[in-house]
């Protein structure tokens, strides 16, 4: 590598390790460590332990008896604080979601130290150290919430003053249009950004920014649709930010596989198929997939617990689409149009008469025609040709209007792969 291509990379990444944190959907704790006269208490040890995965944070309260943990992935946590000549202070559960900032204020009392105070019976922690209004979907609604067509950024309408911008169209974790169009206290459609664990997941073709990828249900630990208030990393939307926080292995091995399945065997026909007589189009969509987290473990060499995890999540979705595969109504020739006889248009006036094309002649300044009788081509007159393309034609299977346009129903199948 030349030497300016190997600054111009370094540059490059450094510049996006600066853009990364601007969208960083971990939290953060912080607080104020006193004691029982309300006195600061500084250079206290505070340790934070995630539940699930057994990751701890540190960190010490500075001379003003405050202290910060950030960096933290979404999840329930444990919180404690140690001082020599103070009992420890304990606290579980805490709950920590997307980009929240959560304070904990912690009280300590004279004791040993090898004497636990636990915390149990408080109200629900807010998220008191930022303006921001949003609304977080968390796994449990995530995963089990009826969802049109498996796609969780669907689940974003559940956000105060989100309105949905288009119709209930097919909204699948392959197409990225619909699941975009809403807007946001009024801020308009195509107005919103994506991110997913803080990095860029907007794709925009220049005029509507939509989400680049949708990931399955089981590989998201939860999202915030953050409406308003931004502070300054936000502000360069009219509308919300959309940030995605994917899971992660845990201490223990979870796994779960899924398939969810629809066919046209288990529907009911159309109103519209009744009425022309055609069989039920064939709909199938078949979406299954699969998904496991663990430690990292290699036997007699490593053991990630408390450390280092791996999370695997794959889904696919094959189906067949009726709607955009050709249901329609269209216009086709009658029994009788196929075999030359347009007999049936001389009811609707004389506007309908058909001529002989070979009879022009010349009257003055005028060109004349013969009219064809009673509007019945002579077979003799039929092209083979012509006869065989129209043949090509269906029936019709409903009546349509008088002048026998939209007389055919059709139902197909568009197939899909993702």
């Amino acid at each position: 590598m030349s030497r300016i291509s190997f600054v111009a990379a370094v540059c490059l990444l450094v510049l996006a390790c600066g853009l990364l944190p601007a969208q960083d959907p971990r939290g953060t704790v912080l607080g104020r460590v006193m004691d029982s006269t309300g006195a600061v208490v500084p250079n206290a040890d505070v340790r934070i332990t995630n539940d699930s995965t057994g990751v701890a944070a540190v960190a010490k309260t500075n001379d003003s008896g405050n202290f910060v943990l950030p960096y933290l992935l979404a999840g329930t946590y444990t919180l404690s604080c140690e001082m020599s000549g103070f009992k420890k202070w304990v606290r579980p559960g805490i709950q920590v979601r997307i980009q929240d900032s959560v304070e904990v204020n912690i009280d300590l009392q004279v004791g040993a130290t090898s004497e636990t105070i636990e915390v149990t019976d408080s109200t629900p922690l807010l998220s008191t150290a930022e303006a921001s209004l949003g609304q977080v979907i968390d796994e449990r609604r995530v995963l089990e919430l009826p969802q049109f067509a498996g796609n969780a950024m669907d689940l974003v309408h559940l956000a105060p003053g989100t309105v949905n911008g288009t119709n209930l169209r097919l909204r699948k974790a392959g197409f990225n249009s619909a699941p975009s169009t809403f807007s946001t206290d009024g801020s308009g459609n195509n107005q919103n950004e994506f991110s997913i664990d803080g990095v860029s997941n907007t794709y925009s073709d220049g005029t509507a920014p939509r989400v680049a990828f949708s990931p399955p249900q089981t590989a998201i630990s939860e999202f915030k649709v953050q409406t308003s208030a931004f502070d300054a990393s936000l502000g360069h939307t009219m509308g919300s930010t959309v940030n995605v926080s994917t899971k992660s292995g845990t201490n223990q091995l979870h796994g779960e596989v899924h398939e969810w399945f629809r066919h046209s065997a288990l529907d009911a026909p159309s109103v519209f198929q009744n009425r022309s007589g055609q069989s039920l189009s064939i709909y199938q969509d078949n979406r299954y997939g699969a998904s496991a987290g663990a430690p990292i473990y290699i036997p007699k060499v490593y053991n990630g617990k408390n450390r280092s995890f791996w999370f695997f999540a794959w889904e696919a979705n094959k189906f067949g689409n009726p709607d955009s595969g050709g249901n329609a109504t269209s216009t086709v020739p009658t029994a009788k149009m196929h075999q030359g006889d347009l007999s049936e248009f001389l009811a609707l006036g004389s506007a309908y008469q058909i001529y002989d094309p070979r009879s022009t002649v010349q009257v003055g300044s005028r060109y004349v025609r013969t009219p064809i009788p009673g509007n019945v081509i002579p077979k003799a007159s039929l092209d083979p040709v012509g006869l065989n393309f129209v043949s090509l034609y269906p029936l019709p299977n409903q009546a349509g209007t008088r002048d026998f346009r939209n007389n055919y129903y059709q139902t197909g199948k568009a197939l899909e792969d993702y």
